[in-house]
């Protein structure tokens, strides 16, 4: 770990990545969840459709 430690400590500003990546994790799920959370009823209904929407293959079989 002392290797590590040394080899990060001479990278100038790398204690501002953690911070970055933080902020984007952050960002990017709240713009998310604010879409979500505004998006219209029948859009929701059309996006909860779409995977079996057309496909055969996942329909009940005829008896």
């Amino acid at each position: 770990m002392g290797i590590v430690s040394k080899l990060f400590d001479t990278i100038e500003g790398i204690y501002w990545f953690p911070v970055i990546a933080l902020a984007l994790f952050v960002l990017f799920f709240s713009v998310m969840a604010v879409h979500t959370l505004t998006m219209k009823k029948s859009k929701e209904q059309e996006c909860g459709k779409l995977p079996f929407e057309n496909d055969e293959k996942y329909e009940s079989p005829e008896v």
